[in-house]
């Protein structure tokens, strides 16, 4: 099934880069513009000025941000700030983080996962992609010849073979320990034994792979390939292109988190709440929990119980919050008749289909436009924003359940858009893959 072995993996030279968290970033799809420049001016050689560059006045085709990218990063190889491994190696990764008051360790392994086509291989997504960031990834790995993050996947392990066996691999003191900027604790272990690495490449021969995050990124990659074997048509055999970074995580490992990606409506034509609310009542069951409620009383309404497809919605005109508990499960199969059926079993594809598609008129395939909706974790900073009138509803739903992503992974469906929010995220720049 999964193939997958170790490669010789491009990292910050600690001799001259002392603090690593200077240095590395979340993965650039969750940085705004305003973290972006932080990240700019935090170090000179930050992976920011690779993974997610500037536009500047006077770009053109020969000079732009994937070329000043491609720039930094032989410089910096020629410099030394970046230095290869002397052997292949896979790595060991932590990532230690609070939750609900009690740290929480997630533990996997960096190697490179033999890239297979999603509708007949091992390799299963649950996430649509949209054609922009793949034409802007597919532009930087051009330019770069390098996986500079790594795609996160999941793997079935129910008799914890794998984790037990990363365990008992893991030497005492890592060879990278910093804490990032989110407050997690990464750290990174280098395992260049032949017969370790064998004996892991081994225990995976049998799993399947779900892509929990990296998506668009996978799909570049495949793009990447089929390319440079057309136009180079002398390429044969097992090649680096043949191959993409992924960090593997064990599904039953007690670190794996899902956190639910709320949701933040705006431009509801012919806004009327009254209307809305009356609308809501043919199908849900409404309840007025209070006004200028903590976050705390109102998440707990919504996770405690067993009640099915339950959501809580924000009102910032009325400083109001609405448990909304669908009620009318024949609404499902009238709705999901035709598109996306398996949608009918989420939270979110009952939130999407009904609520915002149906009741509010944001079509389906407007969701993932910034001037519709926007998906946010934070409870607080959500209200902040519908506060602040640059949205009119919030609405705020439970975690995916991580069944319920292997399921309509293996059927080869996906969800709808931001059905997951896996944390803590990877960091970018821990290592870079060449494929060169």
């Amino acid at each position: 099934m999964a193939i997958i072995k170790p490669f010789k993996g491009l990292r910050y030279n600690q001799d001259i880069i002392k603090d690593i968290s200077s240095v590395v970033t979340p993965p650039y799809d969750v940085i705004s513009p305003q973290e972006q420049e932080r990240y700019y001016h935090l170090h000179p050689n930050n992976i920011i000025r690779l993974d997610f560059g500037k536009d500047l006045p006077g770009d053109t085709e020969k000079v732009n941000k994937y070329t000043r990218a491609a720039e930094f990063l032989n410089n910096w190889e020629k410099s030394g700030i970046l230095k290869q491994e002397d052997s292949p190696a896979i790595y060991i990764y932590d990532q230690e983080c609070l939750s609900e008051n009690m740290r929480i360790v997630r533990r996997g392994f960096i190697a490179l996962v033999k890239l297979e086509p999603f509708e007949n291989g091992y390799i299963y997504p649950h996430e649509q992609t949209l054609p922009g960031p793949k034409e802007d990834r597919l532009k930087l790995t051009k330019s770069c010849q390098a996986n500079l993050s790594s795609i996160f996947a999941l793997f079935p392990d129910e008799d914890n073979e794998v984790d037990n066996y990363l365990s008992g691999i893991t030497p005492k003191k890592p060879d990278i320990d910093f804490t990032d900027n989110s407050g997690v604790k990464n750290k990174l272990w280098v395992i260049k034994e032949t017969n370790v690495i064998n004996n892991l490449v081994n225990f995976m021969k049998e799993k399947h792979l779900f892509i929990a995050d990296g998506h668009h990124r996978y799909e570049t990659s495949l793009a990447y390939k089929e390319q440079m074997r057309k136009e180079n048509g002398r390429l044969s055999g097992d090649l680096p292109l043949d191959y993409v970074m992924m960090v593997c995580v064990s599904m039953n490992n007690p670190g794996l988190q899902i956190l639910p990606a709320h949701r933040l409506v705006r431009n509801i034509k012919d806004y009327n709440f009254d209307w809305i609310l009356k609308s809501l009542r043919a199908s849900f069951t409404v309840e007025l929990i209070g006004k200028a409620c903590r976050v705390e009383e109102f998440m707990s309404r919504l996770n405690n119980g067993a009640e099915n497809h339950t959501f809580v919605m924000y009102v910032g005109k009325e400083d109001a919050y609405y448990k909304l508990l669908l009620n009318n499960e024949k609404l499902l199969d009238t709705v999901f008749a035709n598109d996306h059926p398996e949608w009918r079993h989420l939270d979110a594809g009952i939130l999407h289909s009904i609520i915002i598609h149906k009741i509010l008129g944001i079509h389906s395939t407007d969701v993932t436009l910034k001037d519709y909706v926007k998906y946010i974790k934070e409870e607080s900073e959500a209200i902040s924003l519908v506060k602040a009138g640059q949205y009119q509803l919030a609405f705020f739903l439970r975690p995916t359940r991580i069944e319920q992503v292997r399921e309509i992974a293996m059927a080869r469906k996906v969800m709808p858009p931001k059905s997951t929010y896996f944390y803590p995220k990877l960091v970018t720049g821990i290592v870079i893959n060449s494929l060169t």
